[in-house]
């Protein structure tokens, strides 16, 4: 019986997180800078943009600006439907204006009016309803897809663009925090107390934090950046080499090395491409995948969902996968499993033996499929995420590639307009912030931040696919027939046991 595939050395790995230059940034580059109150994220912000070449946009402002207007109109913070109906009908934009960035509500100029302490101590009541974000995320998003941005808000990595080119954390300590909002009102010629600003500060880290809608979290793959004691000029420069060091990271890896292929992979991408091109397979983003030692991570909806990202993959490299113990029990799977050295694993618990020759595999250069869904889900309905995902990406710190497959649930020869046949790759989600999360967050709890993100991920994609072929009636349709089905499946499998 021949060995195993990639016995040997792992191929030399270009690392591709080295910017190649300080010159300007693709246009379409979208930046997100999140963190608490206080911690310098519109002036850093706004500072980048000018240094990138970007538009500035200020999330937090077109909550003030409704904060404003709905205290203007004398509606309860707490309303959301009277939230909605004023957000729905007013027109809200956003200026650049020497530096700084203008509102606008109606075409009336509210920039001061929306940056009182009256206005800041409102604005975490009046965002924190679901469907108030729901609107301001596809109005945000609407900006950057229109040029590249700059953009910084709570969830601005997290909700807003999973997808972003590079996320920056910016964390100071609570006392820094309270002491430029001080100056800030000051500047402003406004007259405060020191202790009530630091008490204002430290009670809006906790609603924002403890919020149920889109509270405020280090998103996994960004950069932390800790400004307690920086001038702004050293915060700049931190925060510039960053963004332009995840721009790099985002790079396919120039030379890619493709390994050789045994004779066994060799046949079985031949059968895969051919049933790929007789089904009109699109395949968008292929490049992402040129990683070695990576995890590809795609949703899960069919049984054909492996045959068909095989066709995707175009045979560059052996890829290995996890795939459910139940498979190896029949015959004709398990020979096809076999044949391409798939790992068995148990899904209900955590299987350590199928996660050490996980990581091994990652360690030798092999890149992993994994379906991080545990099974298939409820077509168009991705997530959520098991841990497991989150697990092996904190132990072995393998770049991971999500994918999202569309039209997997019957496909047509030709590709059928019911259900267009497509898989997207993304560029691969680093955990930068694992040595902060880390100590932050037990490994179970960061799993679930990391699953959060990547059901995130899904979701846009998802939306990118809609935008280039609308989802059919027919596509609605099966997803309704087999909702029932796939929901009692999961339940029969994860029982009442912790889900990985």
């Amino acid at each position: 019986m021949k060995s195993e595939p990639g016995r040997g050395p792992a191929p030399p790995v270009p690392d591709t997180c080295v910017p190649e230059s300080y010159g300007p940034v693709p246009s379409d580059t979208v930046v997100a800078i999140v963190g608490p109150a206080g911690s310098g994220k519109s002036t850093t912000a706004r500072a980048l943009a000018d240094r990138l070449g970007l538009l500035y946009v200020d999330s937090g402002a077109m909550y003030r600006a409704l904060t404003w207007a709905a205290a203007t109109a004398g509606v309860d913070p707490g309303d959301e439907p009277a939230l909605l109906r004023l957000l729905d009908a007013a027109d809200l934009t956003l200026r650049p204006d020497r530096g700084e960035i203008a509102v606008f509500w109606d075409g009336r100029d509210i920039s001061a009016a929306v940056r009182t302490p009256e206005v800041e101590a409102l604005v975490s009541a009046v965002s924190a309803h679901a469907s108030v974000r729901e609107l301001m995320v596809a109005r945000q998003r609407a900006m950057g897809r229109r040029q590249g941005v700059v953009m910084e808000g709570r969830d601005i990595g997290t909700v807003v663009f999973p997808l972003a080119s590079a996320k920056i954390y910016l964390d100071a300590t609570l006392e820094a925090r309270a002491e430029r909002r001080l100056r800030q009102h000051r500047r402003r010629g406004l007259t405060v107390d020191r202790g009530e600003v630091l008490r204002e500060v430290e009670s809006r880290d906790r609603r924002d934090s403890e919020r149920a809608a889109s509270p405020l979290r280090i998103p996994p793959d960004a950069m932390v950046v800790d400004n307690s004691t920086l001038t702004l000029d050293d915060q700049l420069e931190a925060t510039e080499a960053a963004v332009r060091r995840q721009l790099a990271c985002r790079r396919p890896a120039a030379g890619f090395a493709e390994g050789e292929l045994s004779s066994r992979y060799r046949v079985a991408y031949a059968i895969f491409g051919s049933m790929g091109r007789f089904h009109g397979l699109r395949v968008v983003g292929r490049e992402h995948a040129d990683l070695h030692g990576c995890i590809l991570a795609p949703n899960h909806v069919s049984n054909w969902d492996p045959p068909i990202l095989g066709a995707a993959f175009a045979g560059k490299n052996h890829i290995r996968s996890i795939a459910k113990e139940e498979l190896f029990r029949f015959p004709l799977s398990a020979m096809m499993y076999r044949f391409l050295y798939s790992i068995p694993i148990r899904r209900n618990i955590y299987d350590a033996a199928a996660f050490d020759r996980a990581a091994d595999i990652l360690a030798r250069g092999q890149n992993l499929l994994f379906f991080p869904e545990g099974m298939r889900r409820v077509y168009g309905e991705p997530g959520p995420v098991r841990n497991g995902l989150g697990l092996l990406m904190q132990r072995t710190g393998a770049p991971t590639v999500p994918i999202y497959l569309r039209g997997t649930l019957a496909p047509q020869p030709g590709g059928g307009p019911r259900a267009p046949l497509e898989v997207s790759f993304a560029p691969a989600i680093r955990l930068h912030a694992l040595p902060v999360l880390g100590r932050r967050l037990e490994p179970r709890a960061l799993s679930r931040e990391i699953g959060r993100l990547f059901e995130a991920i899904y979701r846009e994609l998802q939306e990118r696919s809609a935008e280039r072929h609308p989802f059919t009636d027919w596509e609605r349709e099966a997803a309704e027939r087999v909702r029932a089905a796939i929901m009692s499946k999961e339940a029969r499998t994860f029982r009442s046991r912790p889900p990985l």
